[in-house]
């Protein structure tokens, strides 16, 4: 397959080199054809042009003046090389249309039969500055995803950015369709209208009642909306930013330590959140019994019970269920041991 995808950029290259050249040769025996009928006839330029033009052309108006028996010869002799040119020029610039029609062609089919074997994937629908960021960062940590846009003058981007995607209405079912939303973790609505987003939550939970649907919001009038159309969480980006901005100026040092502890770069800290599973060791044992802290170094910050209740700071006698969610900040090598632990491998 990468053999086969290497192939059509070089022979595009091909022909595209062989359309410059045509032109050229076109270009050279016009300024030829010019000089040679003004130099053997003595006409004027304008003249010795146009006689060039309709010879090359053949378009078979007669001749400007009548030609001497030299000038017949050099016409003779221009209405074969300039054909022959022409002929060439077209032929190549016919390739170049039609091979990237096919690598065009090719290229959307390759890319949905690799969509159709994505799961357990995210889909981000919008590749705005925000829908950049977060398909960046997911990839960063190693997750599948597939972008759907629908401004072709991003398509650029976005295959630039080597991200699967499909050009198409994320709010259409059939491009959702095309997407994977059956298979899908979840949903990302970073469109750039409200009730686009609205429309686009409510679309996917008649499709995929089961799937995660995170959604911005731009009007906080909207977030109540969206949740009720089904949105698992809303994100406003404004008020976010506000909520770090007032952080960092009163409270610098935790916004560091977050900083730092959601930041990959640093990779000395982490904050993951981890599922136990019935087979795991940890199920049925409280944190004091689990000695989560002494054997994998690592934080227990909160717990997010399977009925959905959110324990934070869990005493040490909190029990730890099969389907909780332990949201814990540690070292990474550390948080993969317990991360084995929790899936009871």
């Amino acid at each position: 397959m990468s053999g086969r995808k290497d192939h059509f950029p070089v022979a595009a290259r091909k022909q595209q080199t062989g359309v410059v050249l045509g032109v050229a040769l076109l270009g050279l025996w016009t300024i030829v054809g010019t000089l040679g009928f003004t130099f053997i006839e003595g006409w004027s330029l304008l003249d010795a042009f146009y006689m060039t033009i309709i010879t090359i052309s053949t378009v078979g108006y007669g001749e400007t003046h009548p030609l001497s028996s030299q000038g017949r010869l050099f016409a003779s002799f221009l209405i074969l090389t300039g054909i022959g040119t022409a002929v060439y020029t077209f032929t190549r610039l016919g390739q170049v249309l039609l091979e990237g029609e096919l690598q065009g062609v090719l290229g959307r089919k390759r890319m949905k039969n690799q969509v159709a074997k994505l799961n357990d994937h995210y889909i981000i629908c919008g590749f705005g500055r925000i829908g950049k960021s977060v398909a960046e960062g997911l990839r960063a940590e190693g997750y599948p995803l597939c972008v759907i846009e629908n401004n072709n003058e991003l398509g650029a981007d976005i295959q630039a950015s080597g991200h699967l995607y499909l050009m198409g209405d994320a709010t259409d079912e059939s491009v959702l369709l095309a997407a994977g939303i059956e298979r899908a973790k979840a949903v990302l609505a970073l469109l750039a209208s409200d009730a686009d987003n609205l429309f686009l939550t409510i679309t996917v939970k008649e499709v995929n009642p089961l799937v995660i649907v995170i959604a911005r919001a731009s009007d906080d009038k909207v977030e109540p909306r969206l949740k009720r159309g089904g949105a698992d969480k809303v994100i406003s980006p404004y008020k976010t930013a506000c909520a770090q901005v007032l952080h960092a100026a009163i409270r610098p040092a935790v916004v560091e330590f977050l900083e730092l502890a959601t930041d990959r770069e640093h990779l000395r800290l982490s904050l993951e959140e981890l599922t136990v599973c019935d087979q795991s060791p940890l199920s049925g044992r409280s944190l004091a019994e689990s000695q989560i802290r002494s054997r994998y170094g690592v934080v227990v910050v909160a717990i997010k019970q399977a009925d959905g209740e959110m324990a934070f700071n869990p005493e040490a006698s909190h029990k730890i269920a099969p389907g909780d969610i332990l949201v814990v900040i540690g070292k990474t090598l550390d948080l993969n041991r317990l991360e084995t632990d929790c899936e009871g491998g």
